[in-house]
């Protein structure tokens, strides 16, 4: 019998106490680490020194993070990382990490940080990949407790109806097959580097999923098989999947990584922030600093929302025509004169860019639009 769900809480009181007792002595370690990178000359030791201030911020990040842990259905950890406040008035996004094949669920695949941007709660559950049905099918056991982990946040968080997922390797298979078998429960999809993918008899293709932004990609020297039995390699069966969604006119992006191997890429980064973007109407980079989304993405339609947070108005078949005179009127103003930032971004609220940018004459917008989204970024806060 599955043990019952509970939330076992890591107290943040705990957290706050010990920085503030460790305090006196990270300071005293600063300043010896000052003085003795001034005073010595020996490798080793600067070495030494360096290791230790290294490790002392690593502490400390640890110490700052707010964990929770969820036991699921199987009896598991799911780590749970919180924003440092939050706002009972604020209706958060869920992001959940996967795991590769023999990991854990701590760190959330990598997107632990992202917790600290304010607006999003990110989970890391722990899944089996062992046995007849290992968590890389997506269903089952797996996908179950899964969806109990979301019901059960959700009594305790206001969350929004559904997730973002995120997978590399096994993590990659996980996310996309989950998608594919509950679609109504999923709003985007970054996956990379599976070692198979939903087709070819291996997986479902639920074509319910296909206003879903799937943000896919390979390394390009990933070229191993993940069993033997593997009728393609890493590579190859991306490929395959890519494919798949392009008949089926999925919203997707799909690259691959020259001279990249089994590992997640910076541009595998970016393709989850741009994708997280598209599906949320979150900015992707941070709670306030836009991503540009990449002229590269299919099948982008009014659901989704690329430069912007969700437009207050979408496209439909009675308004289609309305909207078209609107762009055309816009495109030919931004030929002539330069639009406020303002009206730029009020305009991409209601339009998103991805579905004119390639209408003829709006080049002037477009260039003027992109030049908008980058005016609002700040450096000076580069959380995911």
């Amino acid at each position: 019998m599955p043990q019952k769900k509970r939330l076992r809480v890591i107290s943040r009181r705990q957290s706050d106490l010990l920085r503030r007792r460790f305090a006196p002595c990270i300071q005293r370690g600063n300043l010896l680490f000052q003085r003795q990178q001034l005073l010595t000359h020996d490798p080793l030791m600067k070495k030494i020194t360096t290791y230790f201030l290294l490790m002392l911020a690593t502490f400390l990040g640890d110490l700052h993070a707010k964990e929770e842990i969820l036991t699921d259905l199987e009896g598991k950890n799911c780590y749970v990382y919180l924003p440092e406040t939050i706002d009972p008035a604020l209706t958060y996004q869920l992001i959940v990490g996967v795991h590769g094949a023999g990991g854990q669920g701590n760190g959330a695949a990598g997107l632990k940080p992202w917790a600290q941007r304010g607006d999003v709660i990110v989970i890391g559950p722990c899944f089996d990949s062992k046995g007849e049905r290992p968590y890389q099918n997506g269903d089952g056991i797996h996908a179950k407790k899964l969806i109990a982990l979301f019901e059960a946040l959700k009594k305790t968080y206001k969350l929004k109806e559904k997730m973002f997922l995120h997978g590399f390797s096994g993590g990659c298979q996980f996310t996309h097959r989950f998608t594919m078998i509950h679609p109504k429960l999923v709003c985007g999809v970054s996956a990379h580097s599976g070692g198979s993918w939903a087709t070819d008899g291996y997986g479902t293709f639920d074509k319910q999923a296909k206003d879903i932004p799937f943000a896919i990609s390979c390394g390009e020297k990933d070229t191993a098989k993940s069993f033997p039995e593997a009728p393609y390699n890493r590579l190859e069966w991306h490929g395959r999947f890519e494919k798949e969604l392009e008949k089926n006119r999925f919203c997707y992006r799909s690259a691959t990584w020259p001279n990249v191997g089994h590992t997640m890429s910076a541009g595998a980064t970016e393709m989850l922030k741009e994708c997280f973007q598209i599906a949320t109407g979150l900015p992707g980079e941070s709670a306030t600093q836009l991503v540009t989304i990449r002229p590269d993405w299919k099948n982008l339609n009014a659901k989704h929302s690329p430069s912007a947070p969700k437009p207050a108005a979408t496209a439909t078949t009675s308004n289609q025509g309305e909207i078209d005179r609107i762009i055309e009127i816009a495109c030919k103003r931004a030929a002539k004169e330069t639009i406020p930032v303002a009206g730029l971004i009020a305009f991409m609220k209601k339009y998103p860019i991805a579905t004119w940018q390639n209408k003829p004459g709006c080049e002037a917008l477009r260039q003027q639009c992109t030049d908008a989204m980058k005016s609002l970024e700040k450096p000076a806060h580069p959380q995911p």
